[in-house]
């Protein structure tokens, strides 16, 4: 089975808003020295949630979404109780494969950015290569 893509357009946006609490602080999700500001794979998995949340309103149910890769820049720290909004902006598109510029801010300024890939797939092509893994295979 394959995902049906031909509705998605090729121009996307979406923005999220969270506020930041104590179990999104990098001291929380494993920073040794309790940094306790928001944590940067938090700030990654917002950029991840935000592109897929984009593309979600124009794919079946056979079909999920994966992250391929990743690259950002976190150069503000986030204290809890600020909110961080999150935005998702397609650039490109290539096949399966979405291609996004990504950005947030904590409302006193941009805190992080980055470059985000990620596809559609079949789910049972996902079943597939777990079984695949689970049976020792590549």
């Amino acid at each position: 089975m394959t995902c049906m893509l031909d509705n998605i357009p090729g121009q996307l946006r979406h923005s999220l808003r969270r506020m930041v609490t104590e179990d999104m602080t990098a001291g929380a999700i494993g920073n040794p020295t309790a940094v306790p500001v928001l944590g940067t794979p938090i700030v990654l998995g917002l950029f991840e949630m935000a592109a897929a949340q984009a593309l979600l309103p124009f794919l079946d149910a056979s079909c999920l979404i994966v992250g391929l890769e990743a690259s950002l820049s976190h150069t503000s720290p986030t204290p809890v109780g600020l909110t961080v909004e999150v935005t998702a902006d397609l650039q490109l598109r290539q096949g399966n494969k979405f291609f996004w510029t990504v950005s947030a801010t904590d409302g006193q300024g941009t805190i992080a950015q980055g470059a985000l890939t990620s596809a559609v797939i079949p789910q049972d092509a996902l079943a597939r290569r777990i079984r695949q893994k689970q049976a020792g295979r590549s």
